[in-house]
């Protein structure tokens, strides 16, 4: 029995078609979700997060996803992040007929809505932040009305349970009965993504900045000094006035001190702590994107293309994974809800897109070179440019000499006319 049998099977006489009328909720409206709180992390809190989440008996992720929120606020692995997203959602596509291949424009369409696409980007969410559960909305008028996220801290998805309140072990089970026809989970239940793998590097990487803006703030400012008598009444005074006066340092020293000195590391290189951020930010490319040299400047132009190369590997591989994912959890829950898929699947739409420059030396080639035509209505559409088609010359026979016999007389080369 494939997922569309059992579907059928588990909602009974339910008319799919006609949510409303069943009387379900959305799961999305029942429960109530879990306020996260922001904390500083360390490498203690991410082991404590990691045990939790990998508790065979009872598996509970929300402090590692209270991790995660804070890693991604990093700049430099939410750009690698958004790159891998945007190198997925940009690729076109198509519903094409199984038999024959054909494309379906107006299947097509019905895919080109804003719930689609941000059902391909809970995908990508998924193989950052481990397993995500989406819901789908009651058709209106033929089509999905849109898409909700449950929120991850509520879903327990060892175990197929949507929590029915925050930090509870029990639920809903969104794998069984009616609900399992609008809920799908996008994701292995036991994958913990790839930001439980960025955590250290993240933290080690804030800890660098902070330590960098500490050792400006103490050292990389000028340190003034002020000689006074340090029993004068006046000395309160001038104290107050050197902190009013801004954040460097500064001293007040007896008359005729003149063994003050600046004491800096004897092996300090400015380097050290731009080093300890770049390593982190490298580090943070290879584990998203596999390769350093599409965010970061290449040595070479060899090396570059290596690295280009395995970025698309990335991107193929995102794209099966969201194809099997639409055609065996998806494409049986959109028949269950009306939609005319019998007999079509979803496939990437491979050809080559060429620019305006190189479709006109194509066009111009054939037109020159092979003795074929390019017609008119062709050109209109590619180039957005009104054209007529060109008139075939005709060859005219010139007026017969006197003297000569007009039956032998041959046409004049190069003379042509246009047909009415």
């Amino acid at each position: 029995m494939n997922l569309h049998e059992r579907l059928r099977a588990q909602v009974g006489a339910v008319d799919p078609t006609k949510p409303t009328k069943t009387g379900r909720r959305a799961v999305a409206g029942r429960i109530t979700e879990y306020q996260t709180m922001r904390l500083r992390s360390d490498l203690s809190h991410w082991r404590n997060a990691l045990s939790n989440a990998e508790n065979l008996y009872y598996p509970d992720r929300v402090e590692l996803y209270r991790l995660y929120r804070e890693v991604v606020l990093d700049a430099h692995l939410s750009s690698v992040m958004e790159s891998r997203k945007l190198n997925l959602l940009s690729q076109p596509f198509k519903i094409v007929a199984t038999k024959g291949g054909k494309e379906d424009e107006k299947l097509t369409r019905m895919f080109q809505t804003p719930w689609f696409y941000k059902f391909c980007e809970e995908l990508v969410e998924s193989i950052f932040w481990g397993p995500r559960v989406v819901e789908l909305r009651p058709p209106v008028d033929g089509e999905l009305a849109g898409l909700d996220v449950i929120q991850p801290e509520m879903v327990i998805p060892e175990r197929g349970i949507i929590r029915d309140a925050p930090m509870s072990q029990h639920g809903l089970a969104y794998r069984e009965g009616i609900d399992a026809q609008w809920i799908i989970q996008l994701g292995d239940s036991r994958d913990l993504g790839l930001l439980h793998k960025a955590i250290p590097h993240v933290v080690w990487k804030k800890n660098a900045m902070q330590a960098w803006a500490e050792y400006c703030d103490r050292f990389a400012l000028p340190v003034r000094t002020v000689d006074m008598d340090l029993n004068d009444q006046d000395r309160a005074e001038v104290e107050n006035m050197l902190k009013n006066m801004g954040r460097a340092a500064y001293a007040i020293l007896p008359p005729g001190a003149s063994n003050f000195q600046y004491h800096l590391p004897q092996t300090f290189q400015s380097g050290v702590f731009a080093g300890m951020i770049d390593h982190p930010n490298a580090e943070l490319s290879k584990l998203v994107l596999g390769q350093t040299m599409t965010t970061e400047n290449g040595s070479s132009l060899s090396q570059s293309e290596v690295h280009e190369r395995v970025a698309e590997k990335y991107t193929q591989a995102d794209k099966q994974r969201l194809r099997n994912l639409v055609m065996w959890e998806l494409w049986d829950r959109l028949l269950l809800h009306g939609y005319p898929l019998a007999g079509y699947e979803f496939k990437w739409d491979e050809s080559e897109n060429l620019g305006k420059k190189e479709q006109w030396e194509i066009v111009a080639g054939i037109m020159q070179h092979s003795g074929y035509r390019v017609p008119a209505k062709y050109i209109t559409e590619t180039f957005g440019v009104e054209v007529e088609e060109k008139p075939e010359p005709v060859m005219v026979p010139t007026p017969p000499q006197k003297g000569t016999d007009p039956s032998q007389q041959l046409p004049t080369p190069g003379k042509t006319s246009a047909r009415p």
